[in-house]
């Protein structure tokens, strides 16, 4: 199951949000469509950078989940 759940601005830079499965996203940019990480909201957040560092990929996922563009319920520890 793939839906996107919005687009977030970070840094300048807009990113795609797509869910792949129950709490877990995979983060695309739009500028070339490239997959540069993914998260997992719960029960913990984790993060998987790939094509960003670490710290901007949990500036995204904060971002997304702040402006409820995943299913988060709950505290975000960050």
């Amino acid at each position: 199951m793939q839906a996107v759940k919005g687009m977030v601005l970070v840094e300048g830079v807009t990113y795609r949000i797509v869910r792949t499965s129950r709490a877990k996203y995979d983060v695309v940019r739009i500028s070339d469509d490239s997959l540069v990480g993914s998260f997992q909201s719960a029960p913990r957040l984790e993060l998987s950078a790939t094509k960003i560092d670490a710290r901007l990929l949990r500036d995204i996922a904060r971002t997304a989940i702040r402006g409820a563009k995943t299913s988060w319920v709950g505290r975000l520890e960050l």
